[in-house]
């Protein structure tokens, strides 16, 4: 038994069947003597409903999700190209796929019983959306391990980038005319400009001038204390230690957040659960309640033939008794 392997039969089940059939691994694994790999399965999240929907189509359809894949590089390549007719006539392909996607998911998720609603719905499209935009989220879908949207949050945008991974960028437009090279026509710039700009080359000349003859004559000699600058800086010390200190509570908070999200993610999907299976005993009680009452009102009716039966028994009994005591007292 093998990671690959159990996380790939564990996410082929049924939702309801998940979590019991990976404890069971948990514990095959445990009593093999590989804590490590039990660690490994015990870490496994049961698929939201959405994920379970998107494996189920990579599982069952898996030419549909390579499709999707391969439009998300046309794409791509029509960004980099900056092809704005091709990426129209990619962006409407790309409104058709998501929708039939999400309609040929929504089917056979009715088919194997799990009820797909709004929510649901909007959830199959960002992941749809995230698999056109990152190849990395393509390859996640396809697959069919997915527990959570949020795997494939990283890249989920329902507007295109406007640069994909590795485009160029459009050049953005000069603030000022470029300098002129020699030999090619350039406007005519006022006198004014021109002697600005030679006072400031003569001005910069003179700095440069100074600078270099101060840097000659003001160097300290061997032995001068240090300078204010190059002394140690107790405040820089301090500033580093708190950044340093917040980093790795960036990083615990992060971490933290993390499990907070898996733990909703559990209790989400549990409730929903819950939920459902109330609907289907309240939906049994009500049949339940009809079917008594059918029954009782067939009773009613039953017992009122009977009734009438009986009147009509007694009735019998009572002319036939008169008939042979008639025929008696005329027999004597």
């Amino acid at each position: 038994m093998d990671l690959d392997g159990t996380a790939d039969a564990l996410y082929a089940l049924p939702r309801a069947d998940f979590t019991p059939a990976r404890d069971e691994r948990v514990k095959e694994a445990r009593s093999a003597g590989d804590k490590a790999l039990a660690a490994s399965i015990g870490k496994l999240r049961r698929p939201t409903v959405a994920a379970w929907l998107v494996n189920n189509l990579a599982r069952q359809r898996p030419d549909e999700i390579t499709g999707l894949a391969e439009l998300g590089e046309q794409l791509r390549a029509a960004h980099e190209q900056l092809d704005g007719a091709a990426l129209r006539r990619l962006s409407e392909q790309r409104r058709e796929l998501i929708n039939a996607l999400t309609r040929t998911t929504r089917e056979l998720g009715a088919v194997a019983g799990e009820e797909v609603s709004e929510t649901v719905s909007r959830e199959l499209e960002g992941m749809f959306t995230s698999a056109l935009t990152d190849p990395d989220a393509a390859r996640a879908l396809a697959s069919g391990r997915l527990s959570s949207p949020k795997e494939l949050a990283s890249a989920s945008t329902l507007d295109w980038p406007a640069t994909a991974p590795g485009a160029r960028p459009r050049p953005a437009p000069s603030a000022a005319p470029a300098d002129v090279t020699p030999g090619t026509e350039a406007a005519p710039r006022s006198a004014s400009a021109a002697g600005s700009r030679t006072g400031t080359a003569s001005h910069t000349g003179a700095a440069a001038s100074r600078t270099d003859t101060d840097s000659g004559a003001g160097a300290a000699p061997a032995g001068t204390p240090p300078r204010p600058a190059d002394r140690p800086n107790p405040a820089l010390a301090r500033a580093r230690q708190e950044l340093e200190r917040l980093t790795e509570a960036l990083s615990e908070a992060r971490a933290g957040a993390e499990a907070a999200h898996r733990d909703y993610d559990e209790a989400a999907a549990e409730e929903a659960a819950a939920h459902q299976a109330v609907a289907d005993r309240r939906a049994e009680l009500i049949a339940a309640e009809q079917a008594e009452q059918r029954a009782r009102q067939r009773a009613r009716a039953a017992r009122r033939d009977r009734e009438d039966t009986d009147r009509a028994l007694r009735d019998a009994d009572r002319r036939h008794g008169v008939a042979r005591d008639r025929l008696t007292a005329l027999e004597h």
